[in-house]
């Protein structure tokens, strides 16, 4: 599982930071809206888009190895028959 999750980060982690900041910034310019709604939602999907993204490449791995541990496969997991 760890093997899994390193890998995993490796190949995604630089694109998922890469999505969560060029949305935060485009969704950043909404601040400076006139409109006080418009402005406020600019902040908060920026603050979200941010946490999303941390949570997502730390918290979650560190969750599915923890939960790897505490609950271990008793044998491989088996990929589903293409096809059928």
């Amino acid at each position: 599982m760890r093997a899994a999750l390193e890998g995993a980060l490796r190949e995604v982690g630089i694109a998922t930071i890469f999505t969560a900041i060029t949305l935060s910034v485009g969704v950043a310019t909404w601040s400076f809206s006139d409109l006080k709604f418009q402005a406020d939602m600019g902040i908060l999907l920026t603050f979200m888009f941010m946490v999303n993204m941390v949570m997502a490449i730390t918290v979650l791995p560190a969750f599915a190895v923890k939960l790897d541990s505490l609950f271990p496969r008793k044998g491989p997991v088996k990929a589903p028959a293409i096809g059928h």
